[in-house]
């Protein structure tokens, strides 16, 4: 089960999802978090076709006058302040963040499902873990294999263990019981408050 994303129109193609690195050098290295946000609310405001004209008005916006206001946001920010700004401008949703305590690995899974099902993605925050957990991007017919530690992504999609991302405007897959092993300090996941709770 996957999600129609957010799409981008761009010159050299269609972003899957927002990429922070167009959006200053502040934001190329601690932006994930502000992108995974402006998603997550153009989401909720039914969004799923965008040029990048108009992604750009509405991230440098965001940027601008929430993320970046007051601050450079040097290590990113907080899965607490980030659920709050969603919160500020999301239409027909509220969101609550859970932290990785809150899970058992099937617990984590049928969350996620309950999400996916029910037609909202869900934002992933993986913490300090030395950079650890395995995944793969997607681009057409290519593949590449990396790890990562301390970054935000949103979840658009499960079967089964795999899940289906948006990182750097681009489509990855991981399986749910590696990042529940590596959700790492401060980890855990934004979602829609009327999904229930972990048990």
């Amino acid at each position: 089960m996957e999600l129609g994303y957010i799409g981008i129109r761009t010159s050299n193609g269609v972003l899957y999802g927002g990429n922070q690195a167009h959006f200053g050098k502040a934001a190329a290295r601690s932006g994930c978090g502000m992108i995974a946000a402006c998603d997550m609310i153009l989401y909720t405001r039914k969004k799923r076709s965008l040029s990048f004209s108009e992604y750009s008005g509405f991230v440098c916006a965001f940027r601008d006058n929430k993320a970046y206001k007051h601050t450079s946001n040097p290590i990113g920010i907080f899965p607490h302040r980030l659920t709050a700004l969603i919160n500020s401008e999301a239409q027909d949703a509220s969101f609550r963040f859970y932290s990785r305590r809150a899970f058992t690995p099937d617990s984590l899974r049928r969350f996620i499902f309950a999400s996916v099902e029910r037609g909202m993605p869900v934002i992933v925050r993986v913490g300090l873990n030395g950079k650890s957990l395995p995944f793969k991007i997607i681009s057409g017919s290519n593949c590449k294999e990396s790890c990562m530690g301390w970054h935000y992504i949103t979840v658009t999609g499960i079967v089964g263990d795999r899940l289906t991302f948006s990182s750097w405007g681009e489509k990855g897959v991981m399986k749910c019981s590696r990042l529940y092993r590596h959700f790492g300090l401060t980890g855990g996941v934004i979602a829609d408050s009327k999904i229930p709770a972990p048990n």
